[in-house]
């Protein structure tokens, strides 16, 4: 029995996110003898496939951006945000979101693209506690019976979106997936010739 226990503990010890975040910045992808229109357009739609919104699409500056996206809970199995034990704990744990940013480089002939995907955290302040009876209201005026978020005023203006920094975990993941549709596009174009 306390070996089915201590098995259980390290179980949820690494769905909670003890997990060891990756501290590696991923490499840009470069193309050879592609045009920057097709690329960006090749990488807007493999941000929309993992259910990103594009908020800004310059051809002429080479940026493409998200909006913010929440984090997917453990029971989206279709999400492909999280990438690894510490973001996927972070996300079921916190209420985080992410923001994309491609840029697209010509050079020599190629086009090289560089991803940036930042990281934040919500912070909204606690309430004071004035007994334990009252734990429930700690972030919101919300009953006993039916649980709510309501901020007051003060928790309204204190709240924030708190950086954490890159996650150069799906920034490797994203650029994988814009090279694997730009490969695919390139043998598309092979076979029509």
């Amino acid at each position: 029995m306390a070996k089915y226990l201590i098995l259980l503990i390290a179980a949820a010890c690494l769905l909670s996110g003890c997990a060891k975040k990756q501290q590696f910045e991923p490499k840009p992808i470069c193309m050879a003898g592609a045009d920057v229109n097709s690329v960006m357009l090749e990488a807007e739609k493999a941000l929309i496939r993992m259910n990103f919104v594009i908020e800004k699409y310059d051809v002429d500056r080479g940026i493409v951006r998200t909006r913010p996206l929440a984090g997917g809970q453990f029971f989206e199995v279709w999400r492909q945000d999280n990438r690894g034990g510490y973001n996927k704990g972070m996300a079921d744990l916190h209420s985080i979101q992410r923001t994309a940013e491609l840029k697209f480089l010509e050079n020599s002939g190629q086009i090289c693209i560089n991803c940036n995907v930042k990281l934040e955290r919500l912070s909204i302040p606690e309430k004071e506690i004035d007994s334990s009876a009252r734990a429930y209201a700690m972030f919101s005026e919300s009953k006993e019976e039916n649980q709510t978020l309501k901020l007051n005023k003060q928790q309204k203006e204190k709240m924030d979106w708190v950086n954490l920094g890159r996650d150069n975990s799906l920034e490797d993941y994203i650029l994988k997936k814009v090279e694997k549709r730009l490969n695919k596009l390139n043998k598309l174009k092979k076979v029509k010739k």
